[in-house]
């Protein structure tokens, strides 16, 4: 079956343009009612400039982003659009992107002004893909996205950490691991809610370390939220096995291989100390059992799914 991401690529391949998405004017947007949190605009469309126009001419090296024409843009297509309506202008982009139209500049207002943490997310970890980096610089692009996370103009935090940890590289979270202070409480949760369906050691490492830099006296809610990713990602785990990638070669992004990988058992028994430990601090205690408990249901189900691929 393809997918919709599939469709809109395989479009722009046959040389078919982008289906710009209209918007209401700034005159058709109407104040938000304060009870319900919607916003309404009536039938008037912009004719003359598209979204899409801003989007593909963004200019990162301008940095008051949310000063500028493509935000204002953006924060009116947001009263109107909803998420599979932005899932769809940003397909387009990308097969743009992909296919050499626009730069991958044109992704990085979905990572500054987007709200929705899955697309956010996506679009750091699709930046980071095609990304073009000279040998000399190849942390190029994984420092403009920091830039955008440490700055006070982006909408969602949580989700740019999120897509940058996703990532699996141990590299690129050791230059994000600085930038966790700065999150409240509302980006940690989004930070956890974000999720793949695999599991890969640097990013288990990452939350463990976080929680333990936290350890006596921290929020019982962002104790809450990280245990929270750690149990999201054997929910969603469909492998059976933990990642541990090989350092990425950001001039081919490409081609990041897996450097080995291990059973989630032999896995879950290394970190188990770790476990322990956390478990032991003030405040983290239920949390931390009810992460050993998800992990330990998860290695029957491990096992299966391991089985299911090689039959």
């Amino acid at each position: 079956m393809t997918s919709m991401r599939d469709q809109n690529v395989n479009a722009r391949a046959e040389g078919h343009g982008p289906n710009v998405l209209q918007f209401p004017t700034r005159s058709a947007v109407t104040q938000t009612d304060s009870k319900t949190g919607a916003a309404a605009a009536d039938g008037q469309k912009e004719d003359t400039t598209s979204l899409y126009d801003k989007i593909a001419r963004f200019d990162f090296t301008k940095k008051d982003w949310s000063a500028g024409e493509t935000a204002t843009f953006y924060r009116q297509y947001l009263v109107s659009a909803d998420v599979p309506d932005r899932e769809n202008l940003y397909l387009e982009t990308l097969g743009a992107v992909i296919q050499g139209v626009v730069s991958s500049a044109s992704l990085l207002p979905f990572v500054i002004f987007e709200p929705n943490r899955k697309l956010v997310s996506q679009a750091v970890c699709d930046f980071l893909m095609h990304r073009n980096c000279h040998l000399d610089d190849e942390f190029a692009g994984v420092h403009e996205v920091v830039e955008i996370l440490v700055s006070n103009q982006a909408v969602n935090k949580g989700a740019i950490l999120a897509g940058l940890v996703a990532l699996g590289d141990r590299r690129v979270n050791a230059v994000a691991r600085a930038a966790r202070h700065l999150l409240t409480a509302e980006d940690i949760r989004s930070f956890s809610r974000y999720h793949i369906n695999r599991i890969r050691s640097s990013s288990v490492e990452f939350c463990l370390d976080w929680l333990i830099e936290l350890n006596q006296g921290a929020d019982r809610l962002v104790v809450t939220d990280l245990g929270c990713a750690l149990m999201l990602m054997v929910f969603h785990d469909e492998l059976g096995l933990v990642e541990d990638l090989s350092e990425i070669n950001y001039v081919g992004f490409k081609n990041t291989k897996v450097l080995q990988t291990k059973t989630f058992e032999r896995y879950f028994s290394e970190i188990m100390p770790t476990l322990e430990f956390l478990k032991n601090c003030e405040g983290f205690e239920t949390v931390i059992q009810a992460v050993i408990d998800a992990w330990q249901d998860h290695e029957s189900k491990a096992a299966k799914l391991r089985a299911h691929a090689e039959a």
